[in-house]
């Protein structure tokens, strides 16, 4: 996604009214996972945004912009293949996002809340968690398998699609499990794979 697609995305969500940080910090977080990542992460990325502000819209739920914008895009970092540690992907990634936040001059506190928000996105969201936990792991679960797109407003459905294009999105994401699965069989992703995940993937309500 090129810096003008970016920018023509957040405008579609200020368009409906969603918050979109404007930050330094935001905008690279943005900026390095469209560097880093195919495009089909990268718009899943932006989308998983999307839908957590939607779903905080729809529950009643504060949340911090910045924190939840830096963590949905860079959720999945540990899928590109030079942020993969070998570890669980999610940590890698969390791993990762902490120290980018570090790098960018962010405290000790906000950069570990994105890492905890990322590190826990594969998990089912839990009573006492942060705002921002919940909503990126619901949110996800969205994008990937449709879960609670019937508490967005239909408005913003096609908007946000249309924005951040799915580009194959359950072909090539259900490609990413099943290699981290058969490498990481005692990881999460493995679980997910062996409990039917990539099923409920092909069956989303979504043309890609």
């Amino acid at each position: 996604m090129t810096a003008n697609a970016v920018a023509a995305g957040s405008a579609t969500l200020r368009a409906l009214a969603m918050p979109v940080p404007d930050s330094a910090f935001a905008r690279r977080a943005g900026e390095l996972i469209s560097d880093v990542a195919q495009p089909f992460l990268v718009n899943h990325s932006f989308r998983a945004y999307a839908w957590a502000v939607e779903l905080a819209l729809h529950d009643g739920l504060e949340f911090d912009p910045e924190i939840l914008y830096v963590s949905a895009a860079l959720h999945d970092i540990g899928l590109v293949p030079e942020y993969d540690l070998g570890g669980c992907f999610e940590i890698d990634g969390a791993v990762a996002a902490e120290r980018f936040s570090r790098q960018q001059g962010q405290s000790p506190a906000r950069a570990r809340a994105i890492h905890d928000v990322i590190a826990l996105h594969m998990s089912d969201p839990a009573p006492g968690q942060p705002n921002e936990v919940n909503l990126l792991s619901e949110s996800t679960g969205t994008d990937v398998t449709g879960w609670r797109i019937g508490d967005v407003r239909s408005t913003s459905i096609a908007a946000i699609l249309a924005a951040y294009p799915r580009l194959e999105f359950k072909r090539d994401f259900a490609a990413c499990f099943v290699d981290q699965a058969s490498r990481k069989p005692d990881c999460t992703v493995a679980a997910m794979v062996n409990s039917g995940k990539l099923a409920a993937i092909a069956k989303a309500p979504f043309d890609s």
